[in-house]
């Protein structure tokens, strides 16, 4: 495989690209962009770039390689998403959560069959529950489109049966929308030099997925239960910011701020994307200093009795400081082996890829 780079002027910016030359033919996509009454999908088929526009008549004759993690069906439903207008669900009997997928779709895809949360047509069989997934979807594998259009079809699937799945926004949701492409795949290089696009403009405002990912919050609570990405950290609490606001923050002034904005001079943004703020924060695992005493501070102020994060990669699903802080960041985006944490009426137990439990300890 080699690299070669071409150059790109854009809304005043000169963008270079990286285009992956490799002898295998390469397939991506599709992408779906608002154009009119009508959406342009546009995907990559044996390395050529391909269109075609699909309206509310049309779409059923649009054909997928793999209608299982792609029905354009979903693009035309009645369905409402509304991520952004309730952070907490009480009442919740049944949920499940796991982390850093990171384009994984094929073990994402085991460990959710194995453990009651789809079936073997990858169709929602988990009722009303509640299905959390912690950050980071995007960067690293190659399967990253798949992973979204699936979560996509998912979550209206769930809506459907009474349940819900939630995808909270990490940092690598966050880097790749304001135009970090530090670890996006090679795959996606190749896509970038074909479409002639940067891949933050390709989840742009106006493409369905993200338009999409840019309703989801970064922190939301089920019952007890504050989940988040990174982490809240103790400077977070002192801060007095509230989800609420962390959310709305993000949403209207960090994630649609391209490379070339100035938003991080204000010192509160700055401290919301930085280390100490809720999709970076390490401290529960990395900080030697950090005590029981500050978490429970940071309960008290959220009035939750436990956080679940991911962000910080272990092998397993990991429990801390007494079950307050659960880490189901488990490396799946290693790509061989993964595991979901489940509670059921308040029972908290651990799944791995093949479907076995064992209780959290």
């Amino acid at each position: 495989m080699k690299k070669i780079f071409s150059l790109l002027l854009m809304g005043g910016f000169l963008i270079m690209f990286g285009a992956f030359v490799s002898e295998e033919p390469m397939n991506d996509g599709p992408y779906v962009f608002e154009q009119g009454k009508k959406l342009l999908v546009r995907w990559v088929e044996d390395s050529v770039a391909k269109k075609k526009s699909l309206s509310q008549k049309n779409y059923s004759k649009f054909k997928s390689k793999d209608e299982t993690y792609f029905n354009p069906k979903y693009l035309f439903s009645d369905y409402k998403n509304e991520d952004l207008k309730t952070f907490d669900f009480q009442g919740v009997e049944k949920i499940a959560a796991l982390s850093d997928i990171h384009g994984q779709y094929g073990l994402f895809i085991k460990i959710l069959r194995n453990n009651g949360i789809i079936d073997d047509q990858n169709q929602w069989i988990f009722g009303e529950g509640h299905f959390v997934i912690v950050g980071d979807v995007f960067d690293r594998g190659d399967k990253v489109q798949e992973c979204l259009w699936f979560i996509y079809q998912l979550e209206q699937q769930a809506a459907a049966a009474g349940g819900k799945v939630h995808y909270l926004l990490g940092n690598h949701e966050v880097m790749v929308l304001t135009g970090d492409l530090r670890y996006i795949h090679d795959k996606y290089r190749a896509t970038e030099q074909l479409f002639q696009m940067p891949y933050w403009q390709i989840f742009g405002p106006e493409s369905v997925l993200g338009a999409w990912i840019r309703t989801k919050p970064i922190t939301m609570s089920i019952n007890d239960i504050q989940f988040v990405h990174g982490g809240l950290s103790p400077a977070l609490a002192a801060s007095k910011i509230d989800a609420t606001e962390i959310n709305s923050i993000f949403k209207d002034q960090i994630i649609d701020a391209v490379p070339a904005d100035s938003i991080y001079n204000n010192p509160k943004i700055k401290f919301l994307d930085g280390s100490q703020g809720p999709i970076w924060y390490r401290g529960y695992f990395r900080d030697s200093t950090f005590t029981e005493s500050q978490l429970d501070a940071i309960l008290s102020y959220f009035d939750k009795n436990h956080i679940v994060v991911g962000h910080t990669s272990q092998y397993r699903v990991e429990s801390h400081f007494n079950s307050k802080v659960i880490l189901v960041d488990s490396s799946i985006k290693v790509g061989q082996s993964g595991e979901i944490l489940l509670i059921e009426n308040g029972e908290y137990f651990i799944g791995n890829a093949d479907g076995d439990r064992r209780p959290l300890e």
